[in-house]
């Protein structure tokens, strides 16, 4: 199930924060409770805005990782990237660095995958 912001997750009494996008495998449905998400998604994505970039890259990431989200996109418009992040023993390590030519895809969802060409286009009618 793919769920969009403003939607809080949370992790525990102290870290609740909204992702812009969730998405969590149907085997994990059972964390959706009482109109929020009540702990780990299968995977986070932020999208960076001149706002956001610090929290989502530091703040977030540090959380994120700490609750063991298996995975973590940070999404940047401006330079048209997508930093794919994957939990490997409890940390996060950068797996790739994508452009708007490439498609990336989720090791650990096989059923995603998003060619960045299209996606960046769409944003782009919305300029910056």
């Amino acid at each position: 199930m793919i769920l969009f912001a403003p939607l809080d997750v949370h992790f525990n009494e102290a870290n609740i924060l909204q992702p812009d996008i969730i998405f969590i495998r149907n085997e994990n449905l059972h964390i959706i409770k009482d109109g929020y998400i009540k702990g780990v998604p299968d995977l986070l994505i932020e999208i960076l805005s001149p706002s956001s970039g610090a929290m989502d890259k530091i703040k977030k990431k540090a959380v994120y990782e700490q609750f063991g989200v298996r995975e973590y996109w940070i999404v940047d418009p401006h330079y048209a990237t997508v930093d794919q992040f994957l939990l490997v023993d409890e940390k996060y390590q950068l797996s790739e660095t994508f452009d708007s030519l490439g498609k990336i895809r989720s090791p650990h969802l096989t059923c995603l995958s998003v060619e960045l060409d299209k996606m960046f286009q769409a944003a782009n009618r919305f300029g910056e």
